[in-house]
């Protein structure tokens, strides 16, 4: 039951996933992922059938293991969809076999190697910080070895026995940018699946039939294989008259307020042309586009008007020559849905009057 539940809400993020898709028109691309950690095993029974008659349950307790996991995926901008391969190891601490007392396992361990589909969904936190939630769904490689004192099973001391079976994970992630493309993150996944059913290496008749549920925790890094795009040159206008040019356009990068070289140079240009034209005020007006809350996107944009004027000042504009003032996500250049990364939003602009 737990399994059909998960299950359901891996499909269900995974068709969002499609939907947001269509919706969103500036995708950030694809990337990729490495994580590393520790897992735990929740104690679980395994089972043993006679011929489809339960004759022995063994509660096993299970040592903490470690997880490896890498992934490629893509990015739409709110939603990810990702592949990823996982490889969980966990060694048995020991077993109480039904009515009797309980009993080491050396050697005893379990290693598996998962396939699964995910589907993230990204949300702002603060500044640099984002969160994600996310579910998967896949198939799991499942093979454990009995221990090799023979408790378990003499006959199948340390013999390999395995089963592929239906699995599905819930996910929790938080991660910081260290870089335009570098990620750090932490995450948690809750994992379920089918249970394993193994043929036992000593007996025809006989099948162990093991419960898993799992937890684990991963640190891990994410790199894009793609830079966000940059802003297309404005549309060619008419030649301007012998006049002084009325408006400089600065642009930025996504979620950044700092003058790049090439912005650099629009501010050196606007205040050349001030100084030539003899401008008596300047009014400096910045801009965001949709990704955000609106009151970080007024913030940023009154970020982005603050770097303009000082880059005029540092330019021989005089400070109180210049006027500044944010808009934040209230007028769009290229009219766009919420959360749409658009490079030609992410602007400001330098009016000569």
């Amino acid at each position: 039951m737990k399994l059909r539940s998960l299950l359901l809400g891996s499909a269900v993020a995974l068709a969002s996933a499609g939907a947001a898709h269509a919706d969103v028109t500036t995708p950030t691309g694809w990337y990729i992922s490495l994580a590393g950690g520790a897992n735990w095993i929740e104690d679980g029974n395994i089972d043993e059938f006679e011929t489809g008659v339960l004759t022995t349950t063994n509660e096993f307790s299970w040592d903490t293991g470690y997880i490896v996991s890498g992934a490629v995926g893509y990015d739409f901008g709110r939603w990810r969809v990702e592949f990823e391969n996982t490889y969980r190891h966990n060694d048995a601490d020991g077993f109480i076999e039904s009515g009797t007392d309980p009993e080491l396992s050396p050697g005893a361990d379990v290693w598996e190697l998962s396939q699964m589909v995910n589907a993230l969904y990204d949300f702002e936190i603060s500044g640099r910080f984002t969160g994600s939630v996310g579910a998967g769904i896949g198939g799991n490689l499942v093979v454990f070895t009995p221990d090799t004192a023979g408790n378990f099973d003499g006959g199948a001391a340390g013999l390999e026995v395995d089963d592929y079976v239906l699995a599905g994970q819930l996910i929790a992630q938080a991660a910081y940018d260290l870089t335009e493309r570098w990620k750090i993150y932490l995450d948690y996944r809750y994992t379920i699946m089918e249970d394993p059913e193994l043929d036992s290496p000593t007996d025809t008749f006989e099948l162990w039939e093991m419960e898993k549920t799992e937890h684990s925790v991963l640190v891990g890094f994410r790199f894009d294989l793609q830079r966000d795009g940059a802003p297309p040159p404005p549309k060619a206008e008419e030649p301007p008259p012998p006049k002084a040019p009325k408006q400089f356009i600065v642009f930025f990068g996504f979620n950044k307020s700092n003058l790049t070289p090439e912005a650099a140079r629009v501010v050196a240009d606007a205040a050349a042309a001030a100084k030539e034209y003899g401008s008596a005020s300047i009014v400096v007006v910045g801009h965001t586009d949709t990704v955000g809350s609106p009151r970080y996107n007024n913030a940023l944009s009154m970020r982005r008007s603050q770097a303009v004027k000082d880059g005029l000042t540092a330019n021989g504009i005089p400070g109180n020559a210049i006027s500044t003032a944010g808009k934040g996500e209230s007028e769009l250049m290229v009219q766009t849905g919420d959360s749409v990364k658009e490079p030609q939003n992410r602007r400001a602009t330098i009016d000569l009057n």
